[in-house]
C-alpha cells in the first residue's frame, strides 16, 4: 500500500506539473456551429413511391365469341353509364333464339294434343265404367280404358316438362344474344381500347384469359398505390393524412388519406434474403386531379405521428458514443487524476467492459462541450423530439460533422450560430 501511495503521489505531481504548464499554453479552441434548442411542431413522415390508379376501373371482356361488327368509341373518350360501346355479330345467337322459339311452338302443340288425348281417354273410361258396373262390358275392356287414361296423363306431364326445358333454353339463348351488345357500366373515360372493328372477340377458359376489349376508369377519384418498407409499415394505419406529389404536376401537392394497408408483402418471401420486403399501401386523393392518368409516377408522404410544441434537437447533432453511466442512467464525468488513481487502486475497474453506447449530443457549457445522452421520441424531417436529457435553450453542436466525430467532453470550443435552413417538410417553425 505504501508503494502504491508513493506511486500515486508521483503521478499526481507529474499531472500537476503538466497542468501548470498547460495553464501557460492554453490549447486553441475548436470552432463549432451550434443551434439553440427550441420547441417545434413535429410530424413523423413515412415516404413511399408508386403509381396513380383510378378508384374505380372496369375491364370489359366478352362472354361470347364472335366478330366485332360495330365499334363506336375511341380511347380517351368520356362515356356515361348505359352508353353504347360495341356489338359482336349477333346472327349466330339470334338464330339460336329463333330455333328455340320454333321448338317451343312445336312443344306447345304437342302438349295441347296430349291434353286432348287425355280428355278423350277420360271420357272413354267414364263410359266404359258405367257399362262395366251394369255387367255389360268385360273387365278386360274396362282395364284397357283405365290404362289408356294413365298413359295419356303421363304423356301430358312429359310434354309439359319438355316445354319448360325449352322455355329455360330460350331464356339462356336470349341472354347470350344480349351479350353481343356492350354498354358502359359506369361513368368514366376509356383508358384502353384493345380491339378494332372486324377483330374477333375470344372468350376466356380456365387457363387462358379472354379478350379484354376495353377498360373504363372513373378518374373523378384517384388513388396512389405505393410501396412502404417493412421497417415503416408498422406505423402506417388506415385514416392517416398524407400528401401526394405527382411527377406530371411538380408544382402541386395533393391532400390524401390512407385507405388501405397491405397485410402481406409484395412478391414472394422466398425470393432471397437480401431482397427488400415492401408492403402495398393505397392512399386516396381527396381532390379531383384534372388531367390524371393511370400509371403516373408519384410519391406520398404519410404523417404517422405529430407533436405540437415539442422540444426538438437537430438530427445532425446526434451521435453515438461509449460512455460510463450510473445506476440512474446518467453519464459519469470523471476527473482525469481521480480516474488514474482509481485505476492504480483497482486495475481494470474502468475498462471498456463498463462502457455503454449511448445516443446523445454535445452541449456547449461555459465555453466547453459536454456529451449528454438523450432519449428521443418521434423523428421529423430534420429534428427529433427530445424526451429526456436536454432543456429548452441548450446550445447543441450541429457541425461541422468531421469536428463532431472527434469532439471529447471538456474540450474548449469557439461557438457560432449555425446558418438558418429552409423549413423542412413535416415540420413547422419554432414556437
Amino acid at each position: 500500500m505504501l508503494k502504491k501511495a508513493l506511486i500515486g503521489v508521483g503521478v499526481i505531481g507529474t499531472l500537476a506539473a503538466g497542468t501548470y504548464a498547460n495553464m501557460n499554453r492554453t490549447p486553441k479552441a475548436v470552432k463549432v456551429q451550434v443551434e439553440v434548442l427550441a420547441h417545434r411542431d413535429l410530424a413523423a413522415l413515412v415516404t413511399g413511391s408508386g403509381k396513380i390508379r383510378p378508384f374505380k376501373e372496369v375491364d370489359i371482356s366478352s362472354n361470347v365469341m364472335g366478330r366485332i361488327v360495330e365499334l363506336t368509341v375511341e380511347e380517351g373518350q368520356e362515356v356515361q353509364i348505359g352508353d353504347f360501346l360495341l356489338r359482336i355479330d349477333p346472327v349466330r345467337y339470334r338464330s339460336a333464339v329463333d330455333q328455340v322459339q320454333a321448338s317451343i311452338a312445336a312443344a306447345e302443340s304437342n302438349v295441347e294434343l296430349s291434353r286432348q288425348n287425355f280428355e278423350y281417354a277420360q271420357t272413354t273410361l267414364d263410359r266404359r265404367q258405367g257399362l262395366y258396373e251394369q255387367d255389360l262390358l268385360s273387365e278386360e275392356a274396362y282395364l284397357d280404358a283405365l290404362q289408356a287414361v294413365r298413359r295419356e296423363e303421363r304423356a301430358v306431364q312429359m310434354r309439359s316438362q319438355d316445354l319448360e326445358r325449352l322455355r329455360a333454353q330460350l331464356t339462356q339463348s336470349q341472354y347470350d344474344l344480349s351479350l353481343v351488345t356492350f354498354t358502359s357500366p359506369i361513368d368514366g373515360v376509356i383508358t384502353k381500347l384493345n380491339v378494332e372493328e372486324g377483330e374477333t372477340a375470344v372468350t376466356g377458359t380456365m387457363n387462358n384469359p379472354g379478350t379484354v376489349l376495353l377498360t373504363i376508369a372513373d378518374l373523378s377519384v384517384v388513388e396512389a398505390e405505393i410501396e412502404i418498407d417493412e421497417t415503416d409499415i408498422v406505423n402506417v394505419t388506415v385514416g392517416q393524412p398524407a400528401e401526394v406529389r405527382i411527377d406530371a404536376f411538380p408544382d402541386v401537392v395533393f391532400s390524401a388519406q390512407v385507405s388501405e394497408v397491405g397485410k402481406s408483402p409484395i412478391g414472394s418471401l422466398q425470393a432471397g434474403a437480401n431482397q427488400a420486403i415492401n408492403f402495398k399501401v393505397v392512399v386516396r386523393l381527396l381532390d379531383t386531379v384534372l388531367g390524371a392518368r393511370p400509371g403516373l409516377s408519384c410519391t406520398a408522404d404519410i404523417t404517422t405521428a405529430t407533436r405540437e410544441s415539442a422540444l426538438a434537437v437537430p438530427i445532425q447533432s446526434l451521435i453515438l458514443r461509449e460512455v460510463e453511466l450510473d445506476e440512474q442512467g446518467n453519464i459519469v464525468q470523471r476527473d482525469p487524476i481521480e480516474q488514474l488513481m482509481a485505476e492504480i487502486e483497482q486495475p481494470g475497474a474502468t475498462d471498456d467492459s463498463e462502457l455503454e453506447e449511448a445516443e446523445g449530443a454535445f452541449v456547449v457549457r461555459d465555453g466547453r462541450v459536454v456529451f449528454v445522452p438523450i432519449q428521443i421520441g418521434i423523428a421529423g424531417d430534420r429534428h427529433f423530439e427530445v424526451l429526456e436529457g436536454l432543456q429548452d435553450g441548450d446550445e447543441v453542436v450541429v457541425g461541422p460533422f468531421n469536428v463532431i466525430r472527434t469532439l471529447q467532453t471538456g474540450e474548449r470550443v469557439e461557438a457560432e450560430k449555425a446558418p438558418r435552413r429552409r423549413k423542412a417538410t413535416g415540420e413547422t417553425k419554432e414556437t
